[in-house]
Protein backbone atom coordinates (compact mmCIF):
# COMPACT_ATOMS: atom_id res chain seq x y z
CA UNK A 1 0.00 0.00 0.00
CA UNK A 2 2.79 2.40 0.93
CA UNK A 3 3.91 1.79 -2.63
CA UNK A 4 0.75 2.21 -4.46
CA UNK A 5 0.17 5.91 -2.20
CA UNK A 6 3.59 6.60 -3.32
CA UNK A 7 2.60 6.57 -7.62
CA UNK A 8 1.01 9.50 -8.98
CA UNK A 9 -0.76 7.23 -11.57
CA UNK A 10 -2.87 5.63 -8.80
CA UNK A 11 -5.70 7.37 -6.10
CA UNK A 12 -4.46 5.45 -2.76
CA UNK A 13 -7.58 6.81 -1.50
CA UNK A 14 -9.58 3.94 -3.77
CA UNK A 15 -7.67 1.04 -2.74
CA UNK A 16 -9.54 -2.50 -2.08
CA UNK A 17 -8.42 -5.64 -0.26
CA UNK A 18 -9.29 -8.72 -2.11
CA UNK A 19 -8.55 -12.15 -0.70
CA UNK A 20 -9.42 -15.41 -1.84
CA UNK A 21 -9.24 -19.02 0.83
CA UNK A 22 -6.74 -18.60 3.16
CA UNK A 23 -6.46 -14.95 1.63
CA UNK A 24 -10.04 -14.16 3.02
CA UNK A 25 -9.52 -15.51 6.12
CA UNK A 26 -6.64 -13.42 7.42
CA UNK A 27 -8.71 -10.35 5.44
CA UNK A 28 -9.24 -9.39 9.31
CA UNK A 29 -5.71 -8.46 10.23
CA UNK A 30 -5.20 -6.65 7.12
CA UNK A 31 -8.10 -4.91 6.84
CA UNK A 32 -7.36 -3.54 10.59
CA UNK A 33 -4.03 -2.95 10.45
CA UNK A 34 -3.90 -1.12 6.90
CA UNK A 35 -7.27 1.42 7.49
CA UNK A 36 -5.73 2.54 3.90
CA UNK A 37 -8.14 -0.68 2.32
CA UNK A 38 -11.44 1.67 1.45
CA UNK A 39 -13.11 -1.88 1.09
CA UNK A 40 -12.93 -5.70 0.45
CA UNK A 41 -14.01 -8.24 -1.59
CA UNK A 42 -13.64 -12.23 0.01
CA UNK A 43 -13.92 -15.05 -1.95
CA UNK A 44 -14.59 -17.90 0.02
CA UNK A 45 -13.89 -16.40 3.40
CA UNK A 46 -14.23 -17.99 6.68
CA UNK A 47 -13.33 -19.05 10.30
CA UNK A 48 -10.60 -22.46 10.63
CA UNK A 49 -10.67 -24.68 13.38
CA UNK A 50 -7.12 -24.22 13.42
CA UNK A 51 -5.66 -22.49 16.97
CA UNK A 52 -4.01 -19.89 16.94
CA UNK A 53 -2.32 -17.65 19.22
CA UNK A 54 -5.15 -14.43 20.61
CA UNK A 55 -3.09 -11.64 18.44
CA UNK A 56 -2.86 -13.46 15.28
CA UNK A 57 -6.10 -15.09 15.34
CA UNK A 58 -8.84 -13.69 12.64
CA UNK A 59 -11.63 -14.13 14.94
CA UNK A 60 -10.16 -11.35 17.35
CA UNK A 61 -10.24 -8.99 14.79
CA UNK A 62 -13.69 -9.38 13.00
CA UNK A 63 -15.18 -6.95 15.76
CA UNK A 64 -12.59 -3.80 14.51
CA UNK A 65 -12.90 -4.55 10.85
CA UNK A 66 -15.27 -1.34 9.74
CA UNK A 67 -14.61 -1.29 5.36
CA UNK A 68 -17.45 -2.30 3.21
CA UNK A 69 -17.05 -5.91 3.19
CA UNK A 70 -18.59 -8.34 0.27
CA UNK A 71 -18.31 -11.98 1.56
CA UNK A 72 -18.55 -14.61 -2.03
CA UNK A 73 -18.87 -18.38 -1.05
CA UNK A 74 -19.63 -21.80 -1.83
CA UNK A 75 -22.91 -23.99 -0.18
CA UNK A 76 -20.83 -26.87 0.36
CA UNK A 77 -17.21 -25.70 0.94
CA UNK A 78 -15.33 -28.33 2.12
CA UNK A 79 -13.13 -26.16 4.13
CA UNK A 80 -14.78 -23.56 5.30
CA UNK A 81 -18.68 -25.05 6.08
CA UNK A 82 -21.50 -22.85 5.92
CA UNK A 83 -22.29 -23.00 9.69
CA UNK A 84 -19.42 -23.09 11.68
CA UNK A 85 -16.73 -20.91 9.59
CA UNK A 86 -18.49 -18.61 7.30
CA UNK A 87 -21.90 -17.21 9.16
CA UNK A 88 -19.38 -17.13 12.08
CA UNK A 89 -17.01 -15.21 10.42
CA UNK A 90 -19.70 -12.85 8.62
CA UNK A 91 -21.88 -12.04 11.88
CA UNK A 92 -18.55 -10.89 13.93
CA UNK A 93 -17.85 -8.33 11.23
CA UNK A 94 -17.51 -5.17 12.66
CA UNK A 95 -19.26 -3.46 9.83
CA UNK A 96 -22.09 -1.76 9.72
CA UNK A 97 -24.85 -4.52 8.59
CA UNK A 98 -25.96 -1.53 5.78
CA UNK A 99 -22.01 -2.05 4.46
CA UNK A 100 -21.59 -6.12 4.28
CA UNK A 101 -22.98 -8.31 2.00
CA UNK A 102 -22.51 -12.15 2.15
CA UNK A 103 -23.79 -14.35 -0.74
CA UNK A 104 -24.02 -18.19 -1.17
CA UNK A 105 -24.22 -20.21 -4.00
CA UNK A 106 -24.13 -23.83 -5.34
CA UNK A 107 -20.33 -25.17 -5.42
CA UNK A 108 -17.71 -26.05 -3.06
CA UNK A 109 -14.53 -24.03 -2.33
CA UNK A 110 -14.84 -21.83 -4.87
CA UNK A 111 -17.67 -19.73 -6.65
CA UNK A 112 -18.74 -19.05 -10.59
CA UNK A 113 -16.10 -16.90 -11.76
CA UNK A 114 -18.57 -14.42 -13.97
CA UNK A 115 -20.48 -14.09 -10.39
CA UNK A 116 -16.93 -13.38 -8.64
CA UNK A 117 -15.99 -10.70 -11.64
CA UNK A 118 -19.80 -9.11 -11.60
CA UNK A 119 -20.19 -9.19 -8.07
CA UNK A 120 -16.88 -7.77 -6.96
CA UNK A 121 -16.86 -5.21 -9.50
CA UNK A 122 -20.49 -3.93 -8.61
CA UNK A 123 -19.12 -3.88 -5.20
CA UNK A 124 -15.92 -1.72 -5.42
CA UNK A 125 -18.06 0.51 -7.96
CA UNK A 126 -20.60 1.00 -5.06
CA UNK A 127 -17.79 2.14 -2.35
CA UNK A 128 -14.41 2.99 -4.78
CA UNK A 129 -16.49 4.74 -6.99
CA UNK A 130 -16.44 3.33 -11.21
CA UNK A 131 -12.84 3.39 -12.74
CA UNK A 132 -11.69 6.45 -14.80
Amino acid sequence: VDYLASRRDIDSTRIAYFGTSWGSNQAPIELVAEPRFRAAVLNVAGLTMERSRPEVDPFNYLPRVTQPVLMLNGKYDFFFPVETAQRPFFDNLGTPPDRKKWTVYEGGHDVPRTVLITESLRWLDTYLGPVR
